[in-house]
């Protein structure tokens, strides 16, 4: 199977980054590797040879990912753990967030650009489509009737 995780900007910012580079470079490689139920089916020997490190390095980054965080004092998601030893593999215990994270930005990213081709179909030009009475407003004030414009604004005209 053939997926693809997102690498948020954040994980730079989590305690993971406090980590060795043995065990980001394990956890990021596990991202690379899980299936689209967040699971990686992989052996520690055969996570060594992706990782480029060696068995007891993955063995040590396992345990790792699979104990509570210490480093932050804050109640995390299970314990600060990243990964859980499952019957085939180890299971990335956040994917599912991180996968609704994804939808949502993918939606927000799907809206912006359905509103952009009918801001096309309309001849509206970027963002700019003028409030309800905008323009009338804006006309008012070219003519110089200011109190006009100021009863459009308040919605009194």
């Amino acid at each position: 199977m053939n997926t693809w995780t997102p690498l948020w900007s954040g994980i730079v910012e989590s305690s993971l980054w406090a980590e060795s580079d043995a065990v980001r470079i394990v956890f990021v490689t596990m991202l690379a590797l899980k299936d689209s139920d967040h699971i990686v089916r992989w052996s520690a020997f055969a996570l060594a040879r992706k990782a480029n490190k060696t068995e007891k390095e993955v063995l040590a980054a396992l345990k790792a990912l699979s104990s509570p965080d210490k480093r932050r004092l804050e109640k995390q998601p299970f314990d600060g753990r990243r990964i859980q030893k499952v019957e085939d593999g180890w299971l990335i215990l956040n994917g599912e967030l991180y996968r609704k994270k994804m939808q949502e930005e993918m939606k927000k990213a799907r809206w912006r650009r359905a509103q952009e081709a009918k801001r096309r179909r309309d001849g509206v030009k970027g963002r700019s489509t003028p409030l309800p009475g905008e323009a009338r407003a804006v006309a008012a004030m070219e003519n110089g009737n200011h109190e006009l414009a100021d009863r459009i604004a308040a919605g009194e005209a």
